[in-house]
């Protein structure tokens, strides 16, 4: 199969999940430690038979699968406090802010230089990213509020995922490190039982399947983007940076409005520009 089909495979599918994510937090699951405990459950149980497949072992080198571990629990929990509290259009545009916070690290640990079109870029991932979470009264102030500030953090603490894990895979196979980071961030999740115990009563299929539907699209999405990006970087980047879920949380906002989001079609205009501007340039900034 052509690397760009595995590629759409990838993006289609984690729209899917960033939608099941925002109707699990807003309908079924309401205590985010739960929905976050849960999902990392699930997570654990769909990597480990991969993992035995492909012959999984201790790692060589234990600090990048710990700190890609530690930076995995943090970008998880910021991201389910995130989706609970932003609209999916105003949430996935912030992703685009990784490009801005890898140059950052690239020059602040790897002595990498900011050029001037760097600056440039960086600027109008701000600029857009402020216009991206707009809303009916046009105020750009509705960029600084507690909750965009914790979608920034989450794609801040995503990009030092990555880059630990990057680092992991250098001396590890991907199923020994996708592991024993599944594992850590587990055991890492321990202590928040005590913020939902009471709830663990009254588990019921309304709650478990929606979170298994996320550990499928979780692994569909991952497989399919690694086979894509084995073949192409460039455009399998293009293509997984699409706002999929965007689209599909427009088309519920015309069909079922209550589901998850309603804004009028200037506000989506807006958002959709935005986002586009914010991805043309952090590709400018990341190429």
């Amino acid at each position: 199969m052509p690397y760009y089909v595995y590629a759409w495979i990838g993006a289609v599918v984690s729209g899917l999940f960033v939608i099941t994510a925002k109707l699990t937090s807003k309908h079924s699951i309401a205590n985010p430690w739960l929905f976050n405990f849960l999902l990392t459950a699930v997570t654990l149980l769909f990597t480990i038979p991969p993992a035995i497949y492909y012959h999984a072992t201790l790692p060589n080198g234990w600090l990048p699968i710990i700190l890609g571990a530690i930076f995995t629990t943090l970008t998880t929990i910021f991201y389910i406090f995130s989706n609970k509290a932003l609209d999916i259009s105003v949430f996935m545009p912030l992703f685009n802010f990784r490009g801005v916070f890898a140059v950052l690290i690239g020059i602040s640990f790897f002595g990498e230089k900011f050029t001037r079109s760097s600056l440039l870029f960086v600027a109008i991932i701000l600029i857009a990213g402020m216009f991206s979470s707009m809303d009916e009264k046009f105020n750009l102030k509705s960029f600084f509020k507690k909750s965009i500030g914790i979608g920034i953090l989450t794609t801040f603490f995503l990009t030092l995922e990555n880059a630990f894990v990057k680092q992991a895979l250098i001396n590890n196979s991907l199923w020994t490190t996708n592991l024993w980071i599944a594992i850590l961030n587990a055991l890492m999740l321990i202590p928040t039982i005590s913020l939902f115990k009471k709830e663990l009563r009254k588990l019921d299929v309304s709650h478990i399947l929606p979170v298994s539907a996320m550990g499928v699209f979780l692994t569909i999405s991952t497989f399919a983007a690694n086979m894509a990006y084995k073949t192409n970087l460039g455009i399998t980047s293009l293509i997984m940076n699409m706002p999929i879920s965007m689209v599909l949380a427009f088309v519920f906002s015309i069909f079922a409005p209550k589901l998850l989001e309603k804004h009028s079609l200037k506000i989506y205009a807006i958002r959709f520009t935005s986002t586009a501007v914010m991805i043309w340039a952090a590709m400018q900034l990341t190429t």
